[in-house]
């Protein structure tokens, strides 16, 4: 049984918010270079104290109306598996940025996270009514290239020898996705499960 209340649940992962008791393994997550190497941010230079995560959790159940975070949960058991949030969300412009990762490594590669962003999606365009979602990619994580291809994303960009990594710099790659071609390919779960809200006219 999960532990959280399910914001959005799929067939093999849900979201639901983060919790206190998150904060051990997030912990060991971004320290695991691992982990961190395919990230876009700057936690792959860094070394985190647990004091250091404790202030990161706190700001983040504090919450703001600039960012929203979700765990995702593997069911049945809705274990914690990793996280994705809706960044530097903008209301008058109805955009975002998106940022995930999958911090239990056994379960890299099984589509999981490929869930995970069509649910965060699913709530962007059809609860917050945003008009398009974009995120950053380094060029060498050419799994997760594939899987937002896959989910919809479209290469809009790139931000040349933008990062330094392994002793040389590369490409930070630039995708998006609009609310109108997330909504030819994929069926709501937010509209099914709030039927009367979204009732057609």
């Amino acid at each position: 049984m999960s532990r959280r209340p399910i914001i959005i649940e799929g067939n093999q992962v849900a979201l639901g918010p983060l919790v206190e008791e998150d904060l051990e393994q997030f912990w060991f997550w971004v320290n695991d270079k691992e982990v961190t190497q395919y990230l876009s941010d700057n936690l792959f230079l860094n070394v985190f104290t647990r004091t250091m995560e404790e202030k990161w959790l706190k700001k983040v159940l504090e919450g703001t109306d600039l960012t929203l975070t979700f765990a995702i949960l593997i069911k049945p058991e809705y274990k914690l598996i990793g996280v994705i949030s809706l960044d530097r969300i903008d209301w008058r412009d109805r955009n975002a940025m998106l940022g995930v990762f999958i911090g239990d490594k056994s379960l890299w590669g099984k589509g999981l996270g490929s869930e995970a962003i069509i649910l965060l999606l699913d709530y962007a365009f059809n609860i917050l009514g945003l008009l398009k979602v974009s995120l950053h990619v380094l060029e060498y994580n050419k799994r997760a290239i594939r899987a937002y291809k896959k989910v919809g994303f479209s290469e809009s960009g790139r931000l040349k020898k933008h990062k330094y990594r392994g002793g040389r710099f590369w490409d930070v790659i630039i995708m998006e996705i609009f609310a109108e071609e997330f909504k030819e390919r994929y069926r709501s779960r937010v509209a099914t499960k709030c039927s009367d809200l979204f009732m057609k006219k």
